[in-house]
């Protein structure tokens, strides 16, 4: 069955923004659940995933809790493969590794559990923006001893930077499935994963 990207697409696309500390959010219902989430969305937003990850070479996935886990547990479904999941709280636990964080709108620690040495990891997240919480993961898994083999997100605010950051820092690339633009009154759409060329990035009065 084809993906219905364009539900994916449009999760994203003229949605009503606020600002918050001089940052722009985009209220959509994939990472906000405003309005509710529905299953359509998760799963096809999950089966994207699963066609752009590199699955092959991934035999654990990982995420975080604050907006990522019902994504990560749905890819994990979908994939079969088991997910560790980065908490924003300490257990205490053996083997629990925990990383700083700096991301648009707090900072803080990370606490990772679930992903041993030797691990081949692949990361899903629903959006990135500054990067901040792609790079503590990425930190978290190697202090871990574990291999990340591939990064995937739902979609990007481009005019953030993150993706740029995480490969600054960490050397990796992030895939990301839609490209947003919050430069004007509402979010925009600028392109997605298989569009060619894709849309330049220009202002919206």
């Amino acid at each position: 069955m084809e993906i219905d990207r364009a539900a994916v697409r449009e999760a994203f696309d003229g949605k009503p923004l606020i600002e918050v500390g001089g940052r722009r959010f985009v209220i959509n219902p994939l990472c906000e659940q405003v309005p509710a989430t529905t299953a359509h969305l998760l799963r096809e937003a999950a089966r994207w995933i699963l066609e752009a990850g590199d699955f092959p070479h991934a035999g654990k996935l990982v995420g975080e809790e604050d907006k990522g886990a019902i994504l990560v547990a749905a890819v994990s479904l979908l994939s079969d493969l088991p997910f560790g999941m980065a908490r924003w709280y300490p257990s205490g636990l053996a083997g629990q590794v925990q990383v700083g964080f700096s991301m648009e709108y707090t900072a803080g620690t990370i606490y990772l559990n679930g992903v041993e040495e030797g691990d081949r990891v692949l990361i899903v997240d629903d959006m990135i923006s500054t990067g901040g919480t792609l790079v503590a993961l990425v930190e978290a898994v190697r202090q871990a001893k574990a291999e990340v083999v591939d990064i995937v997100c739902v979609a990007e605010k481009v005019e953030y930077g993150g993706v740029e950051r995480v490969k600054r820092e960490t050397g990796l690339d992030v895939k990301t499935l839609v490209r947003v633009s919050m430069a004007g009154s509402t979010s925009r759409v600028l392109s997605s994963a298989g569009d060619s060329p894709p849309t330049p990035l220009v202002d919206v009065p």
